[in-house]
């Protein structure tokens, strides 16, 4: 007789399932009233469509015969960093090449930045799990730490600074818990503190008249990377009509929302198109507008249970290299929420890092719903308690 009980408790993470299932709920729910008029939310759940396969193949699959997979996932990595400057499939859309498309389709771009988010993680998992947990020699901490950086940079050219800073937030994040020496870590920040901070100085000696097609712009940094930190120090007050109307418009909306918001598709910031971006960047705006408290409250708390259920299978992996996969996932997806959220409030700096399962975008929301295949890849192959009739026994597989 099949035990479905059985079947269930080894395979079924329910607070996962259920938690996932209502952020994908309102998030499909709401982009609708946010893209009134055009394709985007047919081309969103298309996306949810192939996340949702692709998760149940992942699911299915053995997360650990990754850990021997270091050479094809490096190659997957270098290629989809790449892809955007490789000729006929990488397309420059608004002076970035973040985008490949297939040739005579105008409307299907993917940003393959996104699913290379995935592949890091579990590549810096395998190569952290090799050491044991104990990162404490310093040419195996440099070795990662050099891996580690190679997104970053590729994503840099593009140019993508949000991406970039997510990979940068994964290697910390990652190296923490492999166990790397706090003293290394300190030495590695302290580090990107002085380059970050040569970078700005000697930007200002690169401007370039003809660059970007005959317009003026720096080398390191470009103007409007430049515009937007610039914003966030002075809040849109030195140019409110110019490149600080976003943050400005943003947070007239969340204020006018109040407890209860205005009501789906009744925000005037919103629907009179005030609010740039609204599908993507400043969904969160949108959401604030027209639910108000109430509405951003129930967001956050959804995306705090998940991280805690994410945190929870890590805890109960099997191995270091499970362990390390759900904490690079719950990496990820906690600085794009406190990014995301932060920018639309003046509270973080302007970067275009999409809100998990809320922003448009096909490439975000399939990978963002692969992370729940690993997640449960690895709960479905942790050590479990099993009860048979004549008792238990322990199944470690």
């Amino acid at each position: 007789m099949i035990d479905i009980r059985g079947i269930l408790n080894r395979w079924v993470h329910p607070a996962l399932l259920v938690t996932f299932i209502l952020i994908l709920t309102y998030g499909a729910f709401f982009l609708q009233t946010a893209v009134r008029g055009d394709g985007s939310w047919a081309r969103q759940m298309q996306g949810v469509a192939l996340g949702l396969i692709l998760m149940a193949v992942v699911w299915l699959f053995d997360y650990r015969k990754f850990e021997h997979w270091l050479m094809p996932l490096f190659a997957l990595n270098v290629f989809l960093l790449i892809s955007p400057r490789l000729p006929f499939i990488g397309r420059e859309i608004s002076h970035a090449t973040r985008w490949i498309g297939v040739p005579g389709v105008d409307a299907l771009s993917l940003q393959p930045s996104e699913p290379a988010k995935i592949v890091t993680i579990v590549l810096l998992a395998a190569l952290i799990s090799r050491y044991g947990g104990k990162l404490d020699d310093w040419r195996d901490f440099a070795k990662v730490v050099g891996l580690s950086l190679i997104p970053f940079f590729a994503v840099m050219t593009q140019p993508d600074l949000g991406t970039g800073l997510v990979f940068l937030v994964l290697m910390v994040g990652m190296l923490f818990l492999g166990g790397a020496k706090l003293r290394y870590m300190l030495i590695l920040i302290l580090g990107g503190v002085i380059v970050v901070s040569s970078v700005f100085w000697v930007n200002q000696f690169t401007w370039n008249d003809n660059r970007r097609g005959g317009q003026g712009d720096y080398l390191l940094l470009r103007e409007y990377q430049l515009s937007r930190l610039f914003v966030f120090l002075d809040q849109g007050e030195s140019d409110p009509t110019g490149a600080g109307y976003g943050l400005n418009q943003s947070k007239i909306a969340i204020g006018s929302g109040g407890m209860a918001g205005k009501g789906l598709g009744e925000g005037t910031q919103s629907q009179l198109n005030f609010i740039p971006e609204r599908a993507t960047d400043y969904i969160f705006s949108v959401l604030g507008e027209e639910l108000g408290f109430i509405g951003a409250i129930a967001l956050i708390g959804l995306y705090m249970a998940l991280l805690i259920i994410a945190l929870s299978i890590g805890a109960s992996s099997s191995d270091l290299f499970g362990t390390l996969i759900c904490g690079g996932i719950v990496c990820m997806w906690a600085f794009q929420i406190l990014q995301n959220i932060g920018m639309t409030m003046g509270l973080m700096p302007i970067t275009g890092i999409p809100l998990p399962f809320m922003s448009y975008g096909l490439s975000a929301i399939v990978t963002n719903i692969l992370a729940c295949g690993l997640l449960l890849s690895v709960w479905s192959r942790r050590p479990y308690q099993a009860q048979t009739r004549g008792g238990s026994h322990d199944i470690i597989v």
